[in-house]
């Protein structure tokens, strides 16, 4: 026979918040739980711990991430940043390394909307997370140029650039969203957890005359974007 529960070690409340921290919301209590009834001294707890959570996220990461949907803000995150280095300086991604300066904050910004997303708490209304998640996103590109900036400062990306094309991008990122909500808050199999198949996102309601308006922005942003693409491609040819 087990031991009453009263009786059964538990592990310490203050290591169970700091490890919930790391957890995604809508999964957090089911992990916890799990942890907490396994748990039969702390390095064992500590070992599981550290063996769950990265799992857990990446499980919420796809769950969460639509690859349409991060497809077309990678897109535009690519083009607003490019365009912003050639307006800037027209040999900017003619030198040595430069893709790679605006790869990296592309990147960390993806994995920052990526993020927002799988942490999301379910349900909400779409226009907070919408302007979140981008906001988010900028954070982790600045942060990546800062931690460059101390080892590999040749990789970072001159501060204009940064903030006009990685604001830009991530302005019609925003309007990707709003257009196309992410699957955060969606049940998307059978294998997750009950409270996650339980959960729905409340849409938000927008007039037919602002979705318009929205896509009409959109359109044309991404139109010029993609003209001046072509334009400085075939100036190459």
């Amino acid at each position: 026979m087990g031991l009453p529960k009263e009786m059964r070690p538990a592990p310490p409340r203050k290591l169970e918040r700091l490890i919930g921290l790391f957890i995604p919301p809508a999964c957090r209590e089911e992990v916890l739980g799990d942890l907490h009834e396994r748990y039969t001294g702390l390095v064992r707890y500590l070992a599981d711990a550290l063996c769950a959570v990265p799992l857990v996220i990446v499980s919420r990461i796809r769950r969460t991430t639509d690859a349409q949907v991060l497809l077309m803000e990678a897109f535009v995150l690519a083009l607003s940043l490019s365009g912003a280095a050639r307006y800037k300086d027209t040999t900017f991604l003619t030198k040595q390394w430069e893709l790679l300066r605006l790869v990296i904050p592309a990147a960390t910004a993806l994995l920052g909307l990526m993020l927002d997303d799988a942490y999301a708490r379910p349900g909400g209304r779409w226009l907070l997370k919408a302007v979140r998640a981008p906001l988010f996103g900028l954070g982790m590109a600045c942060l990546s140029q800062a931690v460059l900036s101390v080892g590999n400062p040749e990789l970072t990306l001159p501060r204009w650039i940064l903030w006009c094309g990685g604001g830009l991008g991530l302005l019609l990122a925003s309007t990707v969203r709003l257009l196309f909500p992410p699957l955060a808050g969606r049940a998307q199999g059978a294998h997750g957890p009950a409270f996650w198949l339980q959960q729905a996102a409340e849409p938000m309601q927008i007039s037919a005359n602002a979705i318009r308006a929205v896509k009409g922005v959109a359109t044309i942003t991404v139109l010029a974007l993609a003209v001046l693409a072509v334009y400085e491609i075939c100036k190459r040819v």
